[in-house]
């Protein structure tokens, strides 16, 4: 009976002892859940209260384009400064030129023998340069060689030349025109057909009449010769020019001469010839035509 009631008292005490173990367990079980609800809820709370952007997705940043370097300027060119061209003296050669609205004429001695100007403002009276004789008719001495060429190359194209009229001296030129004037009656007359005594072109030794042949007579006619038309297309080419040129009668008092060629030297042959202009245009450009001024011998 003892040993009975003894067991049954630990059987009872055992089962208090597991009672109040499993009642413990239940508790911290109880506790643990709770502390993980809390954490949730406390997890819950913090990312609700966190800024929209931070809940959106992390965007991944388009690729960024390099921006190329900008080409190296240019250092600025500066404008060329344009000198205005110098205005001629008015009174000058240049200046006058300019007032015709012609070029620059050549830089001469106007004074110079080639240039000397022979008409009836410009009496050369008793001038007499050194002469010599080609095919019969007296030239200039400084001239000769260039005659030569002058005649030379017409002959190369198979074309005839005859020169006549030559240098005429101060003495003959009186007697020709005071001959005139007895045949006509009157000195102004006579002044249009022969000219007086210091204003021929002859008598410079620069001139000379050109033809095909010998004419008793010339005329304007002789421009249709083809003599003519080459020597006077290559004239300048030796220094010569048509001294006494169509629709410049006005000026130079003297008609049309298709034969009567003059030495005034390759430069200023060709700028004649060129702006059209007779000698006395081209030697008024340097001084007035309507003065005796005339050169050294």
């Amino acid at each position: 009976m003892k040993r009975s009631s003894y067991f049954g008292f630990l059987l009872i005490a055992i089962m208090i002892i597991a009672l109040a173990a499993l009642i413990w367990l239940r508790r911290e079980a109880a506790v643990v859940s709770d502390k993980a609800a809390i954490s949730a809820a406390a997890a819950l709370a913090e990312q609700a209260s966190a800024p929209a952007e931070a809940q959106a997705p992390t965007a991944v940043p388009a690729a960024v384009s390099e921006t190329p370097s900008p080409a190296p300027t240019a250092a600025p060119t500066e404008e060329p400064v344009i000198t205005p061209e110098p205005t001629p003296d008015p009174d000058s050669p240049a200046g006058r030129a300019a007032a015709l609205g012609l070029p620059a004429p050549p830089d001469i001695d106007i004074n110079s023998w080639e240039y000397i100007l022979a008409n009836g403002y410009n009496n050369i009276r008793e001038y007499a340069p050194e002469i010599e004789k080609l095919e019969g008719q007296g030239l200039d001495v400084r001239i000769i060689e260039a005659m030569k060429a002058f005649v030379a190359d017409a002959r190369a194209q198979g074309l005839n030349v005859y020169l006549s009229s030559g240098y005429r001296d101060y003495a003959e030129q009186k007697y020709l025109f005071e001959r005139k004037v007895g045949q006509v009656g009157s000195y102004e007359a006579a002044a249009r057909i022969v000219l007086p005594p210091g204003t021929s072109e002859h008598q410079t030794g620069l001139a000379c009449d050109i033809t095909d042949r010998y004419y008793e007579t010339k005329d304007r006619s002789l421009a249709n010769t083809a003599m003519f038309q080459y020597m006077s297309q290559h004239c300048t080419d030796f220094g010569f020019v048509v001294r006494y040129p169509e629709n410049k009668e006005d000026i130079t008092g003297v008609m049309y001469e298709p034969w009567h060629f003059r030495y005034v030297g390759v430069e200023v042959a060709k700028y004649m010839t060129e702006n059209d202009l007779c000698l006395e245009e081209f030697v008024s450009l340097y001084r007035d035509i309507y003065s005796a001024e005339n050169p050294p011998e």
